[in-house]
């Protein structure tokens, strides 16, 4: 008794046309359930690498941020002394003025995150971070 098919065995294969049509569904399903939102935030505006330096106006607030402390206007504060002076100031400035975040490179984005906020908190909204120049090679 012969068992075996006469017939030579054929070599299954994978038809990749189904699995491709199946994941381009998918992509469109998930293209058209995707929601795209919007975040809350600040509405920072960055100053462009080549601004001229002395662009910061007399009225403006400028912030450096440390690692271990903030310089308003050239003074050193605390966290607490910041959200003071920064509200005494709110209620003194008009559309024209800005708060000026210099922040060091080494400093953590949180920390600067956390100064905006500390502004925002104040009634400030008006909030920009300064950039320097790019070395000229």
């Amino acid at each position: 008794m012969n068992f075996r098919n006469r017939r030579p065995m054929e070599e299954p294969e994978i038809n990749f046309i189904p699995l491709i049509d199946l994941l381009l569904v998918i992509l469109i399903f998930l293209m058209i359930t995707t929601t795209y939102n919007k975040l809350n935030g600040f509405q920072v505006a960055l100053p462009e690498a080549n601004a001229p330096v002395n662009s910061v106006a007399t009225d403006d607030i400028l912030i450096a941020v440390k690692d271990s402390n903030w310089l308003m206007n050239g003074e050193e504060v605390s966290a607490d002394e910041l959200k003071q002076r920064l509200a005494e100031k709110a209620q003194n400035m008009n559309e024209n003025n800005w708060v000026i975040i210099a922040a060091d490179g080494q400093v953590d984005y949180a920390k600067v995150m956390n100064t905006m906020e500390i502004a925002n908190q104040a009634g400030i909204n008006r909030i920009t971070l300064q950039a320097q120049k790019p070395q000229e090679k």
